[in-house]
C-alpha cells in the first residue's frame, strides 16, 4: 500500500513511524538550504550523522521510497513522505524538509 502521508494510516503504524523515525528527525540539527532561499527547505547529510542515526537514515530512505508518493519537481520526478506538518524526501546521502502547506 502506498501512503500519502501519516495521517491516512492505521494509528499504531503512524506511532511506529514517529517513533522509530521521530528520534533521527528530532534529535538533528537541520540546515536550511541557503543556496535555494526562493524554495524554503531544510537538510541533514547522512555523512554528519553518528552510527546508529545513518541506520535510521538509511530505514527512512528505504521507507520513503516504499511508502511515499512520486511527484516531478522541475524536470526530475522525488518520492516524498508527509509527517505532521512537513514532507520529506532524500536525494543522494541528504534528508530534506519542507512545511507543508
Amino acid at each position: 500500500a502506498v501512503f500519502k502521508n501519516v495521517q491516512n494510516i492505521r494509528p499504531y503504524v503512524k506511532n511506529l513511524l514517529i517513533e522509530n523515525f521521530g528520534e533521527l528527525i528530532n534529535r538533528n540539527k537541520w540546515i536550511f538550504a541557503k543556496t535555494m532561499p526562493e524554495i524554503p527547505h531544510y537538510y541533514i547529510v547522512r555523512d554528519s550523522l553518528s552510527e546508529n542515526d545513518k541506520k535510521l537514515f538509511d530505514e527512512f530512505n528505504m521507507f520513503i521510497r516504499k511508502n511515499g508518493y512520486a511527484t516531478k519537481f522541475y524536470s526530475k520526478q522525488y518520492t516524498y513522505f508527509n509527517i505532521g506538518r512537513y514532507r520529506y524526501w532524500v536525494i543522494e546521502n541528504i534528508l530534506n524538509r519542507t512545511k507543508l502547506k
